[in-house]
C-alpha cells in the first residue's frame, strides 16, 4: 500500500512538474513571437521611409 502511495503521489508531482513547465515555455514562446513581429514592422517601416527618400 505504501508503494502505491508512493507511485501515485509522484505521477501526481510529475504531471504537476510538466503543466508547469508547459505553462512557462508558452508564456515564452509568446513572449519572443512579440517581439519578433516588433521587428518585422519595425524594419518594414525603416524600409518604406528610406524608399521614400
Amino acid at each position: 500500500m505504501r508503494y502505491l502511495l508512493l507511485v501515485v503521489f509522484s505521477i501526481m508531482c510529475l504531471t504537476s512538474a510538466c503543466s508547469w513547465v508547459g505553462k512557462n515555455t508558452g508564456k515564452a514562446v509568446a513572449k519572443v513571437e512579440r517581439k519578433v513581429d516588433s521587428l518585422e514592422q519595425g524594419y518594414k517601416d525603416g524600409y518604406q521611409q528610406e524608399q521614400k527618400k
